[in-house]
């Protein structure tokens, strides 16, 4: 009876500190995943151009694959490097071919800053 009751015990800590180390795990790993997604975007050797308190910023990739997220995550990088300029647009060039130039302004986004809103907007080409 003793041996039954020991073992118990023990599976019951077994369990406790199983339980806790799964949650620590987690909430630790979930931490690391959220800094990295939010550091998705990264200054590349993209064009980029000011003029007057305007920029300008030319990005390539190939394939259509998250357009739309890479515009909107260039005008939000950009807006916060140079805070004090009023329109950004971020124009995705789509390449589908290397050899044969095919390429295609597919995505034009444009963030303008009228104190205190900002809103962003977002231009499609059919013909991409």
């Amino acid at each position: 009876m003793k041996n039954i009751l020991i073992f118990l015990i023990l599976i019951i800590f077994l369990a406790a500190l199983s339980i806790g180390a799964t949650g620590s795990l987690v909430s630790g790993t979930s931490g690391v995943f959220n800094k990295v997604q939010g550091e998705v975007f990264q200054e590349t050797s993209s064009e980029v151009n000011i003029e007057d308190d305007e920029l300008f910023i030319t990005i390539s990739q190939k394939g259509q694959e998250n357009a739309e997220k890479v515009v909107i995550d260039c005008l939000n990088f950009y807006s916060e490097k140079y805070p004090d300029l009023l329109v950004y647009t971020c124009d995705l060039i789509i390449r589908n071919n290397i050899i044969i130039d095919d390429s295609c302004n597919y995505l034009s986004g444009t963030l303008s800053r009228k104190n205190p809103e900002e809103s962003i907007t977002l231009d499609y080409n059919s013909n991409c």
